[in-house]
């Protein structure tokens, strides 16, 4: 009898578990390589989540459930719970992240962080929710360049050139107005196409040209720095709001403590990735960022007729 009612208490106890989503493994997963900044820092925030929350938590890196849009789609559905995506793609559920886009949108580094810090920040990553998402906190990813072939010193060198694009309206946009063909690829398939020729070049930041080793096959690197668009850290909205309240507030503050982990994560490996490029041959080149400021003016011109709701918000920014 004894025996029979231990039995009993452990199905029961598997069944409440079954029904308890915060009970089961919450999956995290991305599309980067172990050895990118990005992934120490979402490995940090699992690992916290963990220790503070009692959640486990597994990270799944280097794409191994799929690329950035399948990770989404999962997210959205509530097969994972957390990724990392750009802000990019992220216009296609949630119109406020079209701003952060635009390219030389932040004066410097200090209104880059009192804009995604702030209440503007807090907006744009809660108008998700609808969209089967929430935004946690906004990951350093660092200034946008390009790297080809040649020097990319005006806008005037990028004619006739396809540049491989963020699956984006507004980088699609940017890329135009500088004078070059945009061609959105999934990243996973970035290298190749630079390889065999589909593409003349890309842009990114530094340590995603040296983790992806794009370097093997473009190896002149120039600053124009035309947008810093943040990745983001989201959450499922069906995990989300299965959980505690005191587990989302345990969960808010590791996002926030992740942020400045992932600035010492990313500084440390953008000085380790230039040093090692030098040692590749890699030229790193200073483009007259003036004129590509010029250059990109029909992009504003357009984003505000297209998304009047949006331009208060773009007037704050710009304001500050």
């Amino acid at each position: 009898m004894k025996k029979m009612n231990k039995l009993l208490l452990a199905c029961a106890v598997s069944t409440m578990a079954a029904g308890n989503v915060y009970a089961a493994t919450l999956k995290l997963a991305h599309a980067l390589p172990t050895e990118h900044p990005v992934h120490a820092s979402l490995d940090w925030f699992a690992n916290q989540v963990k220790a503070k929350a009692k959640l486990r938590v597994k990270v799944y890196p280097n794409g191994t459930l799929g690329n950035e849009t399948n990770l989404l789609q999962m997210v959205q559905n509530g097969t994972i719970a957390f990724t990392k995506v750009s802000a990019a793609p992220l216009t296609a559920f949630a119109p406020d992240y079209k701003l952060l886009s635009l390219p030389y949108l932040y004066k410097d580094r200090d209104q880059y962080n009192e804009v995604l810090e702030g209440p503007i920040g807090q907006e744009i990553l809660e108008s998700s929710h609808d969209s089967g998402f929430v935004g946690l906190a906004f990951l350093d990813a660092g200034a946008r360049s390009f790297y080809t072939d040649k020097a990319i010193k005006t806008p005037a060198d990028l004619k006739g050139l396809k540049i491989r694009v963020q699956n984006s309206a507004l980088a699609i946009d940017t890329i135009k107005a500088l004078g070059a063909t945009p061609v959105p690829l999934p990243y996973g398939e970035l290298y190749s196409a630079l390889q065999q020729g589909v593409v003349d070049g890309a842009e990114n930041n530094i340590p995603s040209y040296f983790s992806s080793r794009h370097y093997e096959v473009k190896k002149v690197y120039s600053y124009d720095k035309h947008t810093m668009v943040p990745d983001v850290l989201v959450v499922s909205a069906s995990v989300w709001d299965s959980l505690t309240d005191e587990q989302r507030s345990i969960i808010r503050d590791v996002a926030k403590e992740t942020v400045k982990q992932q600035e010492t994560n990313w500084k440390n490996y953008v000085d380790k990735s230039i040093k090692e490029l030098k040692g590749y041959n890699v030229s790193f080149v200073d483009s007259d960022i003036a004129q590509f400021q010029e250059a990109v003016k029909p992009v504003y011109e357009k984003f505000r007729k297209e998304n009047p709701d949006l331009v208060p918000m773009l007037d704050q920014i710009q304001g500050m």
